[in-house]
């Protein structure tokens, strides 16, 4: 096992992420779907996913974080405070 996310055991296997594998993944998918959506059903969403990601070890606060920090750089001032505001709520699932 080279890392935490690379180890997976068989029911995990069967079990994929419904929006994709990786945080970015889920993330453009997420973007796809709920494109004209409101923003409470988009949190509804990455929340849910952050869920099954934490639930089966393949979301760590190391991703989110690294997710938020590529993200971070497009986003006003605004859009950042609803980051953070996002990953604060994302670590403590």
């Amino acid at each position: 096992m080279k890392d935490f996310n690379s180890f997976k055991s068989n029911k995990q296997k069967e079990e994929p992420q419904a929006f994709g594998s990786s945080p970015y993944e889920i993330f453009a998918n997420l973007s796809k779907k709920y494109e004209g959506k409101s923003s409470d059903e988009l949190m509804q969403a990455i929340i849910k996913q952050a869920e099954i990601g934490r639930k089966n070890g393949t979301l760590s606060d190391r991703d989110i974080d690294n997710f938020a920090s590529t993200v971070a750089p497009l986003l006003n001032e605004k859009q950042r405070k609803t980051l953070n505001s996002v990953v604060s709520k994302l670590k403590k699932i």
